[in-house]
């Protein structure tokens, strides 16, 4: 059996050479798709590399930027669907015989290390690839793990994430699985307020408790966390930790109830109940400015050319209002004289899927009072991203358009709009599900576009909540929330004002154009 003190033909500038190679390619296969990475307890890894080198050479690879780099990197991993943890640097495939016993070493090594928190670092090259005339080891990870520092360093970022695994692991302790699942049997069957906020975060704890014993399932829970959502990792500070305790406690359903939703008021869930401190000015001052993100404290009403849209009319050439006729309505868009028949009842579920698709065009009945609903947007179109789903980084495109609504509704007429038949001019998810990667724990529903709709109120300031903003502004959440009460909306004109059907108040009286014939739909919940 060969071992590092058995001799070994060595061509040293052709085997470091091969060297180099083999822990490039082994760090861009193994992270290849990865977003999340992991750092390991392993120790004195560049003196396992030494020590498996044959004792001649040994002098010649003692080299301070190989030393860095094997101590900064050598311990990181990724971690697979069933908990197991490879090393992305030390596959020992394609390796030189020289510096396979090495690779294998080290491997093992990591492989047997704990994880001890999530990997981030803002070098956008791992390592020192050359010094004068000398060549290190050294890779180039892809964008998405490069860390992009904002209220915290890469440092406290991964510190977070220490602390966020011990509040995991406690609340997986306090918070049993029929606990869970109680609480999901109240989400899922829409009995809260807002309970398709919560399904997420809930049904992710659930799904942990079924992890696997050992190194595995502890793998499993730092897998988790790296990629859950804010929020997420802190059941026992939000309102769900509150409501598992109701739950243990044995409390019939209306208690359980009427003290969730009490916690859920639109004044008041998130949102600060007292104005900032010195301090805290200062803090987000200084936030700010290292940033840049004061541009995008400036919002207007979003255009309804912003919106991605799921639906919109099928207009024909002659009813665009262009020419001498233009002012005369086709045949085709006028009622049909078909048989009345009475509104269909139907859930929105069913509407999206059998009759939208297929409408040429669609009407809503504005209802005197009702959820009337306005898309915002940044005001200037180089602004930073400030909100939790315009991000770049991760999806490629810039979204920054959000929304708001008045609690318990607002009327008719502050909207521009009269209780009647009003033309629906497009459909579209809330701005947190457009995308490849839609984030419904905010928001689940559709807005339909009205036909002139739009909000008449000049003092109800700039709409940016506490509940939108990135997770690195929650410290200064305050702040934001003073500025947003005391600020304005810039370009008010009708464009992507409408109505909120959202998943748990879905309710409204539809009339489509199908085949040359309006049918009416009363649509009387989401699904």
């Amino acid at each position: 059996m060969k071992t590092s003190t058995t001799a070994v033909a060595h061509d040293h500038e052709r085997d470091y050479g091969a060297l180099l190679d083999a822990a490039r390619r082994s760090f861009e296969r193994v992270t290849e798709g990865e977003t999340r990475l992991f750092l390991t307890d392993a120790k004195d890894l560049f003196a396992t590399y030494l020590s498996n080198i044959p004792l001649a050479e040994r002098q010649v690879h003692n080299c301070s930027a190989c030393r860095r780099f094997v101590d900064t990197y050598g311990g990181v991993v990724v971690i697979a669907e069933d908990g197991l943890t490879w090393p992305v640097m030390w596959d020992p495939e394609g390796v030189p015989d020289f510096y396979a016993d090495a690779f294998r070493a080290l491997q093992k090594a990591v492989k047997r290390a704990r994880v001890i928190s999530t990997f981030l670092t803002k070098a956008a090259t791992w390592g020192q690839p050359q010094t004068g005339e000398w060549v290190h080891l050294a890779v180039t990870p892809p964008t998405v793990l490069v860390y992009r520092e904002g209220a915290l360093s890469a440092g406290q970022a991964m510190a977070a994430s220490r602390e966020s695994c011990k509040t995991v692991l406690r609340a997986l302790g306090d918070f049993k699985a029929p606990m869970l699942d109680q609480a999901l049997r109240l989400f899922e069957g829409e009995h809260l307020a807002r309970s398709e906020k919560f399904v997420g975060p809930t049904r992710w704890l659930r799904d942990l408790q079924d992890r696997p014993k050992g190194r595995a399932g502890e793998n499993l829970v730092w897998r988790a966390i790296g990629s859950a959502p804010e929020g997420y990792c802190h059941p026992r500070s939000s309102v769900i930790g509150p409501l598992l305790e109701d739950i243990e406690a044995g409390m019939a359903f209306e208690d359980v109830k009427r003290r969730f939703d009490a916690k859920l008021g639109p004044l008041q869930y998130q949102r600060p109940q007292a104005a900032p401190t010195a301090g805290n000015l200062k803090a987000a001052e200084d936030l700010f400015e290292r940033l840049g993100l004061a541009p995008a404290l400036e919002r207007r009403f979003a255009r309804f050319d912003e919106l991605e849209l799921l639906w919109r009319p099928e207009v024909s050439e002659a009813s665009k209002g262009k020419g001498v006729f233009g002012h005369i309505t086709p045949k085709d868009m006028e009622p049909g004289p078909a048989m009345s028949v009475p509104a269909a009842r139907m859930t929105w579920d069913k509407f999206s899927r059998i009759v939208l698709p297929n409408a040429r065009d669609l009407r809503l009945m504005v209802p005197a009072r009702g959820a009337f609903i306005a898309l915002t947007s940044a005001a200037h179109a180089s602004a930073p991203a400030i909100l939790k789903w315009d991000d770049a980084h991760h999806s490629g495109e810039r979204n920054p358009v959000a929304w708001y609504v008045y609690p318990g509704g607002s009327g008719a007429d502050q909207w521009g709009l009269k209780a009647a038949w009003t033309r629906v001019t497009g459909a579209t998810l809330f701005p947190n599900q457009w995308g490849p990667k839609p984030q419904s724990f905010l928001a689940d529903g559709v807005i339909l576009v009205l036909e002139g709709a739009v909000d008449s109120h000049t003092s109800s300031g700039n709409a940016l909540f506490p509940e939108c903003l990135k997770a690195e502004l929650h410290g200064v959440r305050a702040v934001v929330e003073a500025y947003s009460k005391r600020a304005t909306l810039s370009a008010r004109e009708p464009g992507a004002c409408g109505y909120d059907l959202r998943r748990g108040h879905a309710s409204c009286r539809l009339s489509a154009l199908v085949k040359g014939v309006w049918d009416e739909y009363q649509i009387d919940r989401w699904d």
